[in-house]
C-alpha cells in the first residue's frame, strides 16, 4: 500500500472543493440592508443615481451612470467605472475595471455595497476550507467557534501562512454578525501616513489629497466584524487612538468635529510573538489586553505534518477542474513530508500549484521543489578557502580584485562595481588588493631638489638675501 493510500480513508470526506472567496456574486447589499440581486447568466447592469439605471442608488455623491457591472460567461463579475465624479473603489482601491469577488466592498460615492454569494445548501464556507485533523489544530478551531457565539474581541497568533485570515472569517461566519460585513484590513500594507485615514475616515480638505469625505473601515464594518491583520505593524502613535475607539465605541474622522457610534466586533491577528503581552512588545500592553479577550494559537504546518495528505489532495481537487487530475508519487509524498515548510500552508499551496502547472499526470519531487543552481565568477577560484572570510566577503573580494585588474585605478574599479570610492579603498586596503604607496620625500627635501608639487619640471630655488648689519631700513633712500 502506498503512502497516500494508507491514509485515503481518513481524508476522503474532506475533499469538498471550497475556498475562502469562491462562488459567484449573486447580490450586492448596502449598509441599510437593501439588496440588489444579480442573475448568474451573462448580462450587464448599469449602476448609478439615475432612474434609467438598472440598479438605482439614492446617493447625491453617486453619478447618474456611475459604473457598469458585467457578468462574463465564466460567471465572474466585472466592474467598469464610467468616468464617475468620485471614482469607483473595490476594497479601498480606485479601479477603472476590475473583478468583484465574494466578500469584496464596492464603494461609490458615500455608498458601500458588499458582494454576496448564493447560499450554499451544504453549508460550505471558511470552516470547511480549514483542512486538518491534528488535535491541537482542531481544538483551536473549536475554541474559535465557541468564541464566535459571544461579542468579545479575539486575538489570533500564528506564523505567516498558517491561516489566520481564514480562522477570522470562521469566527465571523459562526457569529450573529454573519449577515453583516466582514472587513479585512492588513495594517502592515497601508502606508504609515494613511493608516489613520483608512481606519477612522477623514473630512474633505483635512489633508492634501482629501478631495471628499470618506468613511473609514470602522464605519464600513458597522454591525459586522473588522479583521485587523498584522496588528503588530500598527504605528505606536496610532495605538492610543485605536484603544479609545475600542473602549468608547465611537470614532471621529480625521479633521472632523463630531464622533460617530460604531458597533464593531474586532478580530486581530499577529505573527510577532516576541515579548507579546509585555512592556517590551511593539503592541502596547493596554491595547493587547483589550484585544486579547480570547487568544487563539494556530500551530505551524511542521507541527501537524499528519495533515499533509489531506491538505495536498484538497488543493489538487480544487485545481482539477482547470488542469485535470494529478497523482502524487510515493517519492513526492516522502519529499513533502520531509520538508520543513517555513511558509506553512501558504508555501505548501504555492508548491502544489507549481507542481500542477509544470508537472505531468504523475507529480514527482522535482515538480514541487525547484533546484536553483547558482554560478559565481571564476575570480572566486583564486581566493583560498583557508582564509577566514565569510562567503559574502569572498564574492566581494573576487569582484574587487577583477575590477582593479581590469580598470587599473581605484576610482574606475569602484565606479564599475557601483561602490563608493572610499568604501572600495578601505576594503581593498584591508584585503591587500592594492600595492603600498611609494615613499615620498619630506616637503623641505622636495623643495631643495627643485621638484614642484604638481609636476616634474625644475624650478628656481628662491634665496632670501640677508640684510647687512648696521643698515636702518627706515632711513630715507637716495
Amino acid at each position: 500500500m502506498s503512502f497516500a493510500e494508507s491514509r485515503a480513508h481518513e481524508t476522503q470526506e474532506a475533499l469538498t472543493i471550497e475556498g475562502r472567496r469562491r462562488g459567484l456574486v449573486t447580490a450586492l447589499r448596502a449598509r441599510d440592508g437593501r439588496e440588489y440581486p444579480l442573475a448568474v447568466q451573462p448580462q450587464r447592469w448599469m449602476l448609478g443615481s439615475s432612474a434609467r439605471c438598472d440598479l438605482v442608488v439614492e446617493d447625491p455623491c453617486v453619478s447618474a451612470l456611475h459604473c457598469v457591472l458585467e457578468r462574463r460567461p465564466s460567471g465572474t463579475l466585472l466592474v467598469r467605472d464610467k468616468k464617475s465624479r468620485n471614482g469607483t473603489l473595490i476594497d479601498g482601491s480606485v479601479v477603472e475595471a476590475a473583478e468583484l469577488q465574494v466578500g469584496s466592498r464596492l464603494a461609490i460615492g458615500r455608498t458601500t455595497l458588499v458582494a454576496l454569494a448564493a447560499p450554499d445548501p451544504q453549508g460550505a464556507g471558511a470552516l470547511n476550507a480549514l483542512r486538518g485533523r491534528d488535535p491541537v489544530f482542531r481544538a483551536t478551531v473549536e475554541q474559535a467557534i465557541k468564541a464566535a457565539q459571544t461579542n468579545c474581541n479575539v486575538l489570533i497568533i500564528g506564523e505567516t501562512g498558517t491561516g489566520k485570515d481564514l480562522l477570522a472569517r470562521v469566527i465571523h461566519e459562526a457569529s450573529r454578525r454573519s449577515t453583516d460585513a466582514f472587513v479585512p484590513v492588513n495594517c502592515g500594507a497601508i502606508p504609515r501616513e494613511l493608516i489613520g485615514s483608512e481606519l477612522f475616515g477623514h473630512e474633505k480638505g483635512s489633508f492634501t489629497g482629501a478631495h471628499a469625505d470618506r468613511d473609514g473601515y470602522f464605519v464600513e464594518a458597522h454591525g459586522g466584524t473588522l479583521f485587523l491583520d498584522e496588528i503588530g505593524e500598527l504605528p505606536v502613535e496610532l495605538q492610543p487612538h485605536l484603544l479609545r475607539v475600542l473602549e468608547g465605541h465611537r470614532v471621529r474622522r480625521i479633521g472632523g468635529s463630531s464622533e460617530r457610534v460604531v458597533d464593531v466586533r474586532i478580530v486581530a491577528a499577529t505573527n510577532r510573538l516576541e515579548h507579546l503581552g509585555t512592556e517590551a512588545s511593539k503592541l502596547r500592553l493596554d491595547l493587547y489586553h483589550r484585544l486579547a479577550t480570547v487568544v487563539l494559537m494556530l500551530p505551524p504546518l511542521r507541527e501537524r505534518m499528519g495533515d499533509i495528505v489531506e491538505l495536498v489532495q484538497s488543493m489538487l481537487a480544487e485545481l482539477a477542474s482547470e488542469h485535470g487530475e494529478r497523482v502524487v508519487s510515493d517519492a513526492a509524498w516522502k519529499a513533502l513530508a520531509d520538508a520543513r515548510w517555513p511558509g506553512n500552508v501558504r508555501e505548501l499551496r504555492h508548491a502544489v500549484v507549481r507542481a500542477v502547472a509544470l508537472g505531468d499526470s504523475v507529480l514527482e519531487p522535482h515538480h514541487f521543489f525547484t533546484d536553483l543552481r547558482l554560478s559565481w565568477p571564476r575570480a572566486l577560484e583564486d581566493v583560498p578557502d583557508s582564509e577566514p572570510l565569510v562567503p559574502y566577503e569572498r564574492v566581494l573580494r573576487g569582484a574587487m580584485e577583477r575590477a582593479i585588474a581590469t580598470h587599473g585605478t581605484i576610482r574606475a574599479a569602484a565606479n564599475h562595481l557601483g561602490m563608493p570610492k572610499s568604501t572600495f579603498a578601505d576594503r581593498a586596503q584591508k584585503w591587500g588588493l592594492i600595492p603600498r604607496e611609494r615613499p615620498r620625500l619630506p616637503p623641505r627635501q622636495r623643495e631643495d631638489r627643485g621638484v614642484r608639487r604638481g609636476g616634474d619640471e625644475p624650478t628656481e630655488k628662491i634665496v632670501r638675501a640677508e640684510r647687512p648689519a648696521g643698515i636702518d631700513r627706515n632711513a630715507p633712500r637716495d
